[in-house]
């Protein structure tokens, strides 16, 4: 049962006073919009490498900026997922149905479509192997394969394996619908419920707290949040690396007495038990080396409810290329070596990297990949001309942070750390309806119809 309206309690007015101006800050998440221009008479084979949100975004501007276009995208999903509606799924906004289209539908038109799996990358010889299609060779490849997410790092647990134990993850489809059925039996039963964080970098990590806030506001709402012990347990040292917004998550979660504990990885899970174990990682003091030590502890808790993130890394396939070593260090990077500004390789001049697999110091999110897109489209038929590439990402990103129902803490922000608001008239440091009305009901269509268009 959805119950979204009720709990909102917005009114026509209201929404519609809402939704102007988010509709300002919506003009501003789109301040890159595609302007008509003559096509680049450039030529070169372009592969794609990920259909998700970067490499249809980057596809669909590539076709329409080049006169003569040969353009590759390869993803083996037959789904693609608005996963930014995962959270919305889990508190029961959106229903599983909406947050998901056909691949197929979304390649851009002219643009040629490869429902393969990508199993190698020669970068040296231009070129790469599939599962089904065999070997490509490529001019120009771009690089958005997303993630993978390695459930199996935690003991006891699996992909296959969540709600096992009443254990879910809102990064999973299955999960977080489930996650939302879970939360109103919490409600109702009451009990232990702890919500845990990763020790990698992670697809738009502000998501286990946007879950745990809207879980302990459901239940204040229902008249059941004496039921519930509350608690967040992070691998860091804080909840959010950008001083204005962890202010203010820090103030919200003291006001609503949400306990947070840092330096607690998650370990390992018994379902069955249903018990979680955490290495507790305590700093010390520096080494005369300038090493900072780590205690380790286990912990471990009984829960009633867990939500669990598992640790991400870049696909197999990238981790085993030459693509994931990095020439400043001489050494294998954690995440692919990125130039942060024109978003060209480190070491390939021919390759382009966006999205969740960049090694850029910015939080992977869809609204990063958003401005993105179209430095990596300019750089590419930039270098396709014998140009310097020398568009300019400056790393902005956005975690709308979904406090509560009706509210958004709208966490924007560069590679500064500095805020960079786009909507007018509301103070960036607190929670609004604006926002909440930009990620309810605007951002999936502007993800689904102009986004992934190329046409903002």
């Amino acid at each position: 049962m959805r119950e979204s309206a009720s709990r909102s309690n917005f009114s026509r007015r209201r929404f519609l006073q809402g939704a102007g101006i988010a509709g300002l800050g919506a003009a501003g998440y789109g301040a890159y919009a595609a302007t008509a221009c003559p096509a680049s008479q450039a030529k070169g084979k372009i592969v794609v490498v990920g259909g998700g949100a970067a490499g249809l975004s980057i596809a669909a501007r590539l076709r329409c900026a080049l006169a003569q276009p040969d353009i590759t995208v390869i993803d083996p999903a037959r789904e693609h997922f608005y996963q930014p509606g995962f959270t919305m799924m889990a508190c029961g906004e959106f229903t599983p149905e909406e947050t998901y289209r056909e691949e197929a539908s979304l390649i851009p038109e002219g643009v040629r479509y490869l429902a393969d799996r990508v199993v190698s990358i020669d970068a040296e010889r231009n070129r790469l192997s599939t599962a089904a299609n065999g070997v490509l060779d490529y001019d120009y490849l771009v690089l958005t394969p997303g993630l993978d997410m390695h459930f199996e790092a935690i003991e006891g647990i699996s992909r296959e394996r969540l709600g096992e134990g009443n254990v879910h993850c809102i990064y999973d489809f299955k999960s977080a619908h489930a996650c939302w059925l879970a939360i109103q039996k919490l409600s109702s039963d009451g009990g232990r419920a702890y919500f845990t964080d990763t020790w990698t970098k992670l697809k738009c990590g502000g998501a286990p707290k946007k879950v745990n806030m809207m879980a302990e506001d459901y239940c204040r709402r229902q008249g059941t949040r004496d039921r519930v012990d509350f608690q967040f347990y992070t691998a860091g040292k804080e909840l959010f690396e950008v001083p204005l917004f962890r202010k203010r998550l820090d103030e919200i979660y003291a006001e609503r007495n949400l306990a947070v504990t840092p330096h607690h990885r998650i370990k390992a899970v018994d379902t069955v038990a249903r018990r979680v174990t955490f290495e507790k990682r305590t700093p010390e003091a520096a080494s005369a080396g300038g090493d900072t030590a780590v205690r380790v502890e286990t912990v471990t808790r009984e829960f009633d409810f867990l939500h669990i993130v598992p640790p991400m890394t870049p696909p197999q396939f990238v981790l085993e290329s030459s693509l994931i070593h990095d020439p400043a260090t001489g050494k294998a990077a954690q995440w692919v070596p990125t130039d942060p500004a024109t978003l060209v390789h480190a070491r390939f001049k021919n390759v382009f990297v966006a999205g969740d697999v960049a090694g850029i110091p910015t939080s992977k999110t869809a609204a990063a990949v958003r401005m993105q897109a179209p430095v990596v489209t300019a750089n590419l038929i930039a270098t396709m001309e014998g140009r310097k590439p020398d568009a300019v990402y400056d790393g902005y990103t956005a975690c709308p942070f979904v406090t509560e129902y009706g509210k958004v803490l709208m966490a924007e922000f560069d590679y500064r750390k500095e805020p960079k608001p786009t909507i007018p008239f509301v103070d960036p440091g607190h929670e609004h309806r604006p926002g909440w009305i930009l990620k309810r009901y605007m951002m999936k269509p502007l993800y689904f119809d102009l986004m992934l268009r190329g046409r903002v």
